[in-house]
């Protein structure tokens, strides 16, 4: 059978479906018998009629079809017939941005994700979160033209899967959740206490955790500093590095280190007292969690590692590669974006443990993919996930965050795999695919 099809609209009025007796036969479909026809959320009855004059890529539609299923005629589509339908798709919304001026500028950079459209077809449609009208589930915004390969500005259908690639506002989540069910990811957001609480109670993670709390007092970071000599103080909601601190007890007194937003500042006290208003300022309102520190540090730069996991087009996790961090020396953070680099995790364990660098590339797959199946059994629905993972000194594995909110694809690239970027997003729409119910 051919995998797609084009329509094109017949000129006679009714509803009438002329196909080529092949692909009746291939649908499971009877000549001239009647059946529901659907468009993502659309639906009409329509009779099929065969012709050996149409070509068996094509299917022509009549007028009142095309407009009761509100369907472009622009896109190559698939075809199923399920649940007694001729289900014809997919249909795919991005959220590319959040408003509709953002939209003209996020469109053009969706270059990536339509790369190989012939794998993926159908009706791709990029969004904001203006301009949607739940009475008449229709929005604006940009199709996807896999002839003239451009983004056509217009009003749309609603999809049946939405791939956020950029935030979604919770009642507009909501809402499309109720009308397409659990067809969202990245689907929702979740803090770095969240996600500790959440392992906590997971037999197989519990041993990776590093010790954390919120930070609702000063009596906390002393805790802390009796524990352990030391904690990170990290914003609950933190990313890039942001907001980070590192509290260290030195013989003299307290060294604070913190990453304001766009700088590293380093402050001395003389004890805890004298740090108490610093830190109240600084890091109150509980929210900040305290963080066991992990002594990471190999040549006196913080190293840890990312896996990038993505869900494939049969909604399983797979690792698409592991990145080493190498953070610039003194500093408290691995992260790119405060001057680290970025290398296959192969080459960075070869230099802190050669002799069990297949048995830590192993295990942090093991591990991460446990991370990505614990988060789903928490109710998240989600097709991408950066888990960072660090090695101390003693060799022993922690599991520090999970980058969930788009992390950045990018970080392969940095490492000199310029073509992982493409695969990763290619397997994105697979799987936004699937969940199309294609």
């Amino acid at each position: 059978m051919k995998s797609w099809f084009r329509v094109k609209k017949g000129e006679e009025k009714g509803y009438r479906i002329i196909m080529h007796p092949d692909l009746i036969k291939d649908c499971e479909l009877s000549v001239n018998m009647k059946v529901t026809v659907r468009f993502g959320l659309q639906t009409c009855d329509v009779k099929i009629i065969p012709s050996k004059k149409i070509n068996i890529g094509k299917m022509i539609m009549t007028r009142d079809v095309i407009e009761a299923l509100m369907l472009p005629l622009i896109p190559a589509y698939e075809i199923v017939y399920k649940d007694d339908e001729i289900q014809i798709g997919p249909i795919i919304g991005i959220v590319a941005a959040r408003t509709t001026g953002k939209l003209d500028e996020k469109v053009q950079k969706l270059g990536r994700y339509v790369r190989k459209y012939h794998k993926v077809n159908g009706a791709i449609i990029a969004f904001s979160n203006e301009g949607i009208d739940f009475d008449k589930r229709l929005m604006f915004g940009y199709l996807y033209d896999p002839i003239e390969k451009k983004w056509i500005k217009g009003i749309y259908p609603f999809p049946t899967a939405i791939f956020k690639r950029a935030s979604l506002k919770k009642e507009l989540h909501q809402q499309f959740e109720r009308i397409i069910g659990n067809r969202i990811f990245n689907s929702s957001t979740f803090t770095k206490w969240e996600m500790y609480s959440w392992f906590k109670q997971a037999s197989g993670l519990n041993a990776y955790l590093p010790v954390t709390r919120i930070f609702k007092h000063v009596h906390d970071v002393e805790n802390m500093l009796e524990r352990f000599g030391g904690a990170y103080i990290k914003p609950i909601k933190g990313m890039q590095g942001k907001g980070v601190a590192k509290i260290e007890q030195k013989k003299d007194g307290l060294l604070v280190q913190h990453i304001a937003e766009d700088s590293k500042n380093d402050y001395f006290f003389q004890d805890l007292y004298e740090a108490e208003e610093f830190l109240k300022d600084n890091f109150g309102e509980e929210k900040f969690i305290l963080q066991q520190p992990l002594h990471l540090q190999f040549q006196e730069s913080i190293i840890d590692f990312r896996v990038i996991m993505i869900k494939d087009r049969n909604g399983e996790w797979k690792n698409f590669g592991i990145m080493g961090r190498n953070g610039v020396k003194g500093h408290i953070v691995s992260n790119r974006h405060r001057g680290g680099k970025v290398e296959q995790a192969a080459r960075t364990l070869e230099k802190m443990f050669p002799d069990k660098k297949k048995e830590y590339l192993k295990e942090m797959e093991q591990l991460a993919i446990m991370a990505a199946k614990t988060i789903e059994n928490c109710g998240f629905l989600f097709g991408k996930l950066g888990i960072d993972i660090g090695i101390d000194r003693e060799g022993r594995m922690w599991l520090i965050e999970i980058n969930h909110r788009n992390p950045n694809d990018y970080v392969a690239t940095f490492a000199g795999d310029k073509s992982l970027v493409n695969k990763i997003r290619h397997e994105n729409m697979r799987y936004a695919k699937t969940l199309a119910g294609f």
